[in-house]
């Protein structure tokens, strides 16, 4: 009878200092998706968590790491990288709809769902490989509609107070990126190319902007690349206007602010993954020739 009682206490216990410490990692800044996505080899985005060494890492440096481990191999398609030596954050990625998730199959053994929030911070980490300093939005806009008794179309409107903050408060900011999820099917958003899986990604081009061609140059510079570089890739460019939608997207706000949908909602975020590193090359490449 003794040993039944000590084995529960140990369960008991064991219990205890599982959830404290997942809570605890929850709890933090970046979040625990952050730190998820962030410990995946190079080799083919197949994740290799070690919770252990995550939480370490972040204690000690108070940042997200990335495993290096391959990190030459098949990560930088452009042959000269831009040095921002000031590392000057010029891009700002945002998600109006903070909400979006994408396929949680792989992941639910972590009960966490991968959102648009977790590919932003992808995003981020391609970007800062080939030079590129980015401003990820940590509000959630969903969270403030909500707060604020708004209706989710008003969303634009958050976003929007947010746009215009986070240029007052660091003007080196030039791009400005609105990262979404689409909500059609597989089929129609993922494609292979080169026996890798990719989540399809798509521009959406506001017409109600009186200024849209000057967003529009962008866009068509971005999906012109990515025809010829990763054919397939990009659902090309969607333009809306009229009745019932948008219109403007926020574009009004600046000739370099676009909107893209990357994946669907049954995309995993590995193919996402793999679609975030050719979009940082495509931006890359933009801003080089411009």
């Amino acid at each position: 009878m003794k040993k039944i009682y000590t084995s529960i206490i140990l369960i008991l216990l064991g219990l205890t200092i599982y959830v404290s410490y997942t809570v605890t990692l929850k709890d933090n800044y970046l979040g625990f998706i952050h730190l998820i996505t962030n410990k995946f080899t190079k080799e083919k985005y197949n994740y290799n968590v070690d919770l252990v060494s995550i939480y370490i890492n972040k204690v000690k440096s108070n940042k997200h790491f990335i495993n290096n481990k391959n990190e030459g191999e098949n990560t930088k398609e452009v042959s000269n990288l831009v040095y921002n030596n000031n590392k000057e954050k010029t891009i700002y990625i945002y998600s109006t709809h903070s909400d979006e998730e994408y396929s949680y199959q792989k992941n639910d053994i972590y009960n966490i769902v991968p959102n648009v929030k977790t590919a932003s911070y992808i995003l981020e980490d391609e970007l800062e490989r080939l030079g590129l300093f980015s401003l990820v939005e940590t509000e959630n806009t969903i969270d403030i509609v909500n707060k604020e008794g708004l209706k989710y179309y008003e969303s634009y409107k958050v976003s929007r107070r947010l746009l215009e903050q986070r240029k007052k408060e660091n003007p080196s900011l030039v791009y400005f990126i609105d990262l979404h999820r689409d909500s059609v099917d597989k089929k129609a958003t993922t494609v292979t190319i080169k026996d890798k899986t990719y989540a399809k990604v798509m521009f959406l081009l506001g017409l109600e902007n009186p200024n849209y061609k000057e967003n529009l140059k962008l866009m068509e510079a971005m999906n012109d690349y990515l025809d010829k570089n990763y054919k397939g890739l990009s659902r090309g460019i969607y333009k809306k206007e009229g009745e019932g939608v948008n219109g403007v997207y926020n574009q009004d706000f600046d000739a370099n602010a676009f909107l893209i949908e990357v994946g669907g909602v049954d995309n995993t975020i590995e193919e996402v993954s793999n679609s975030l590193k050719v979009i940082a090359n495509c931006i890359y490449n933009y801003i080089n020739s411009n």
